[in-house]
């Protein structure tokens, strides 16, 4: 692939040469490329399931820029030669991540600490913990809060757990486009 800056005789050049070169536009650069061929071979499942999650985000992403206010938002984190439609539509296929959880604050009693470091590459709408215990019965449940570090989330223990061993958090995580990840973590030491 080349890309074409400043001239004048390919400024704004798209389509293909013959069967061997491909001309675009992006981010007011010429991409120069070699024609891409066809597939003859039939997809597979997981193909089919990464190209319909494809469409998704972009009937996701369209809704989102159509939204003064999300357009906003996503055009606020966009880098050069990116709209808010791509942030919007990486948004929607990039889940959020559990990296680091911190329960050392957590001894079982009313007004301890758990913390959750969780990471999206845009905004988490809702944190939700549930704490259980070894047959996993819920001892209680609630709504974290964003730290001031805005990397954080903290749940604040309002029911006394008299065995923290083997107890197990679920950390519900939910992002700006509805993606729903599940995690657990069970407290070993």
């Amino acid at each position: 692939m080349a890309k074409s800056i400043e001239n004048f005789v390919m400024q704004g050049a798209s389509g293909k040469v013959g069967k061997m070169l491909v001309f675009r536009q992006r981010a007011e650069q010429t991409i120069i490329a070699k024609r891409p061929k066809k597939n003859t071979k039939p997809a597979t499942e997981a193909q089919l399931e990464f190209r319909d999650r494809f469409t998704e985000a972009a009937y996701y992403a369209k809704s989102a820029i159509s939204n003064p206010v999300l357009k906003d938002q996503y055009q606020a984190k966009t880098k050069p030669g990116q709209s808010a439609y791509n942030i919007a539509f990486a948004d929607y296929l990039k889940a959020p991540v559990l990296r680091k959880v911190m329960a050392d604050e957590y001894m079982g009693q009313i007004g301890d600490t758990l913390t959750f470091r969780i990471i999206d590459n845009f905004k988490l709408q809702s944190v939700n913990v549930r704490i259980l215990d070894e047959d996993n019965n819920v001892i209680e449940q609630g709504a974290a809060t964003l730290l001031e570090n805005g990397l954080d989330w903290q749940y604040t223990a309002t029911v006394p757990n008299p065995t923290v061993l083997g107890t197990n958090l679920e950390v519900t995580v939910k992002d700006t486009p509805g993606n729903v990840v599940v995690f657990n973590n069970i407290i070993s030491s």
